[in-house]
């Protein structure tokens, strides 16, 4: 098992990308906590994660609460003794629109939701990471993060994203000699109950398919594949890395 003895916190864990990662950090041996706003989506996931032999816990609240996160750290430090691995996946369906019709409101709860959180959560967890001398943060950013993406016009996500691939890198070389790696990973469309909405009809599913070269989205396992290989310890000599996951579309 490449997480065994390992302790992870998944932010938005209930669902989608941040279920995947759960589900497969416990099949790699790894203690699991799950934060997010919906209790009875992390409760069921982390029933199923124990129905298979793993350890959860659901630890419900938001990343863009300063108390819901220093009692998610908290927590798991009370279950679990330790946290090696932080995942920053949190984030809901972002505001699409023309820059001119972008309201401050819809601009500062995008930051805050997408970049001031992971912030957050990461200045909570190092100083734990300091103490044992190890550590990895894995930090869920986005293609629209690395170019401009013709009829995507959510210009608030995509800056608060390519913060999270700055402040990815900055965390690397900060603590880089202090056990701490910290990474980052960008998906471009992965089929979640997130984009259910958009991709229900038969012909804008095919046209979210056709966006990407290997013609077809995303699963949340194959984000999940990533996201283990940098939270173990095959990547002890990775830190500060953007990778892509996308089905070939930065490649175009």
């Amino acid at each position: 098992m490449r997480l065994k003895n390992k302790t992870a916190i998944v932010t938005g864990g209930g669902s989608g990308i941040g279920e995947a990662i759960a589900r497969r950090f416990a099949q790699e041996g790894a203690r699991v906590a799950m934060t997010g706003r919906r209790k009875e989506a992390l409760e069921r996931v982390a029933k199923a994660i124990e129905l298979a032999g793993g350890h959860a816990l659901a630890l419900p609240g938001s990343v863009t609460n300063e108390a819901d996160v220093r009692l998610a750290v908290e927590a798991t430090l009370r279950s679990f003794g330790r946290i090696d691995v932080l995942v920053n996946n949190a984030g809901n369906l972002f505001h699409a629109g023309p820059l001119h019709e972008t309201t401050d409101q819809v601009w500062n709860d995008t930051i805050d939701l997408f970049l001031t959180s992971v912030f957050r959560f990461s200045r909570a967890v190092i100083p734990h990471l300091l103490k044992q001398g190890s550590g990895s943060i894995v930090n869920i950013s986005t293609v629209a993060a690395l170019k401009a993406m013709p009829g995507f016009p959510a210009h608030a996500y995509a800056a608060a994203k390519a913060g999270v691939n700055m402040l990815t890198k900055t965390i690397a070389i900060q603590y880089a000699t202090q056990g701490i790696r910290c990474n980052a990973i960008c998906p471009a469309g992965v089929d979640t109950p997130g984009v259910a909405s958009l991709t229900s009809d038969a012909k804008q599913r095919a046209g979210f398919d056709a966006m990407h070269p290997v013609g077809r989205m995303g699963r949340p396992e194959e984000i999940a594949h990533a996201a283990v290989y940098f939270a173990s310890e095959e990547s002890a000599w990775t830190t500060g890395s953007i990778l892509s996951v996308d089905g070939g579309v930065t490649a175009q």
